[in-house]
């Protein structure tokens, strides 16, 4: 077999691979995927390399799909399999994703292959979207027919993606479904990027003990690298950590807050230890599409930067006035009233105002664009019972 990406045209098919009509690579279709194959045609997400994957049900045909074509897999199924426009496919989303998703009738299997890499070994993990709702019977063949297509010298596992594939496959035996849940599967990775960004600074790699030792002396240019950033870490401008944790930590819910760049790097703390960074001054990157954190020393500046407007901007809050306070009804009072009622009231008021006089506010998630659909309006509609009249659209 052909070890060279083969570009996919419909209704051309010879030896079970589709003829190059343009050249354009489109896609590996009924041909083992090589290591080669699969860096020819993988995209990068949250720092893995993955391959969209379109398997004909009838045909057992495998279709891997080269991430620079095509971003949504229904606009390949439209072009590269049906021979229609995106667009007509576009129009009926729903039904389709209804048809491929959902249905145990469903003429093709969607789904992700991505590439892991660890001290020990390489392997892919194969999964679903997170509304796929596939039986035992549909997991086993989709597995088995992408796994034929795939380097036998790499071990392949299968990832359920919510609480009903986990339960499905606990029906299946391991030695037919090999599988990895996620949190196994986030334990293994030497980099997780936690939240992405850049920032320049001052390196303090510290300990526990140095850490209750010094940290007073932290301050808000420094970017901090511990085993495992503490909770009460005072604002900073980087974040990183050599043991893992979680997008939900405390840590980078306050990294979230802050915009600052935090990631896991399993063993940087070694290694800054043995390049003696510590009070050096570097740049840290944080690039979800990376393979690892961007860390590099950098000349020590003659002044430091002017602090940011976090640090030197005065906030004030309103007194709560306690007096010559009456008591009115909920529906009079409005946001501007948290002072006086307090917010949660005051929130509750402006949201009966809304509610009586309307406002965009309330629609405003339905209408941003979600393509390939133009807004949500219709789907909110659907669910509140009214059309999508001008009343809707006002408001």
């Amino acid at each position: 077999m052909s070890n060279t990406v083969t570009p996919l045209k419909p209704n051309r098919v010879k030896n079970d691979a589709l003829i190059d009509q343009e050249n354009d690579q489109a896609a590996l279709v009924g041909d083992r995927l090589s290591l080669l194959n699969f860096h020819q045609l993988a995209g990068m997400m949250a720092g893995y390399s993955f391959v969209k994957v379109v398997v004909e049900r009838k045909e057992d045909r495998v279709h891997f799909i080269n991430n620079e074509s095509y971003a949504f897999h229904a606009d390949y199924i439209a072009e590269r399999i049906k021979g229609i426009p995106r667009e007509s496919l576009r129009a009926d989303i729903d039904d389709f994703n209804k048809l491929v998703y959902l249905s145990p009738e469903r003429p093709y299997y969607l789904g992700i292959l991505a590439l892991h890499k660890n001290k020990d070994a390489s392997f892919f993990t194969l999964e679903t979207v997170e509304i796929d709702n596939m039986d035992a019977g549909l997991l086993e063949h989709f597995f088995s027919v992408v796994k034929g297509q795939l380097d036998p010298l790499f071990p392949v596992y299968f990832k359920p993606a919510n609480h009903l594939q986990e339960n499905t496959i606990e029906q299946i035996e391991a030695e037919k479904i090999p599988r990895l849940y996620n949190h196994e599967l986030f334990s293994t990775r030497d980099y997780v990027p936690l939240n992405p960004g850049s920032a320049e600074g001052r390196l303090r790699v510290l300990s526990e003990e140095d850490y209750k030792r010094e940290v007073a002396s932290i301050k808000w240019y420094d970017i901090v690298l511990m085993k495992r950033i503490p909770d009460n870490i005072p604002r900073v401008s980087g974040m990183i950590n050599d043991i893992h944790t979680t997008p939900l930590s405390h840590t980078n819910v306050l990294a979230t807050g802050w915009q600052i760049p935090n990631a896991v790097q399993v063993g940087v703390f070694e290694r800054a230890m043995k390049d003696q960074l510590g009070g050096k001054w570097v740049r840290l990157k944080v690039d979800p599409k990376a393979f690892a954190i961007d860390l590099v020393q950098i000349d020590t500046p003659a002044v430091i930067p002017e602090k940011p407007s976090w640090s030197t901007v005065h906030i004030d809050i309103e007194e709560p006035e306690t007096q010559n306070t009456p008591i009115v009804n909920l529906e009079l009072l409005r946001m501007t009233d948290k002072y006086r009622y307090g917010t949660k009231a005051a929130n509750l008021g402006e949201l009966q105002h809304l509610i009586r006089h309307g406002s965009r506010k309330i629609t405003g998630f339905y209408r941003v664009p979600r393509p390939p659909r133009a807004d949500l309006l219709q789907y909110l509609a659907t669910y509140i019972g009214t059309p999508v009249d001008d009343k809707l659209n006002e408001n």
